[in-house]
């Protein structure tokens, strides 16, 4: 008898446990269509899926299209024509807070699909003598970034200058033969690198905070050809655009230090210590 009974148990454990892995969300199409499949996420006007077919890709479709959807764990939404239109079942009503928190969780399943790897470029330090890219690489569920960037830097503001003074001139000449007005920029380039590392905050959807320390070494041209260490801790806010793009506004203040090169020039004390600030924004392309 016992044996019989402990038969009758393993099979429906092992019953229980086969129905439970053949439970699938639907989607109840306005045209009568049912399909089982993986919801991955729902956006404000479509509904991106997965087919119960191995190795298939995500599906996305208009969420005018849906009358309702319908989670293994039993929870169902339903939609009205206009997409921006949701209510849940049984309540029917869903409060602000629930609204955030599902919207939150919609983004973060599609967060988990984009790329770790973002290609930035910082176009408006163009115009400060910086030709600058970056390296950055996600980790721990998008919450943290290890930078890596490198900079051209030559004086911008300095040719500038040059070109002006020397065409305002047009031509007016010392006895000498040379112009009086003549400006001279810091000629060659130099190279900036360092680190930055940067912890991310969830605001609201493709909306993240983030702070962390920024390390850079190397040469300034538009300075003067100065070359030494700056140290900051930053902040800003990190934005997802569509699948591949990013934007990234960020403050810093620190200190900078210059290299132990200028311990014998005249008018530099290196062992004295600067503040030091950056405004930056950064265009990124997921990889």
């Amino acid at each position: 008898m016992n044996i019989k009974c402990s038969i009758y148990i393993v099979f429906l454990i092992l019953l229980f446990s086969s129905l439970n892995n053949f439970a699938q969300d639907k989607l109840f199409f306005r045209d009568g269509k049912v399909i089982p499949c993986k919801i991955v996420a729902i956006s404000e006007n479509t509904i991106s899926y997965k087919d119960t077919i191995a190795n298939v890709p995500l599906i996305m479709v208009s969420k005018n299209q849906v009358l309702l959807t319908e989670y293994q764990s039993g929870t169902i939404y339903m939609f009205s024509r206009d997409s921006s239109s949701i209510s849940s079942l049984p309540d029917m009503d869903e409060t602000k807070e629930q609204r955030k928190e599902r919207k939150m969780k919609e983004w973060k399943e599609q967060e988990a699909l984009l790329s770790n790897n973002i290609l930035g470029f910082y176009i408006t330090q163009l115009f400060l003598g910086r030709l600058t890219v970056s390296y950055e690489r996600l980790f721990a569920n998008k919450s943290m970034g290890i930078k890596i960037p490198l900079s051209l830097t030559y004086d911008a503001l300095g040719a500038l200058a040059e070109y002006s003074a020397n065409n305002s001139s047009s031509g007016t000449t010392t006895s000498s033969g040379n112009n009086p007005n003549n400006v001279q920029r810091n000629r060659g380039t130099g190279i900036i690198t360092g680190i930055d590392v940067n912890y991310y905050y969830d605001l609201k959807p493709q909306l993240k905070y983030y702070f962390g320390p920024r390390v850079r070494y190397g040469t300034d041209m538009i300075l003067g050809g100065i070359e030494g260490l700056t140290f900051q801790l930053q902040n800003g806010i990190f934005k997802s655009r569509g699948k591949h793009i990013t934007n990234t506004l960020g403050f810093g203040v620190g200190f900078f230090k210059l290299s132990q090169k200028y311990v014998n020039y005249t008018g530099y004390n290196p062992k004295q210590v600067y503040p030091w600030a950056s405004f930056t924004w950064r265009l990124g392309f997921r990889l």
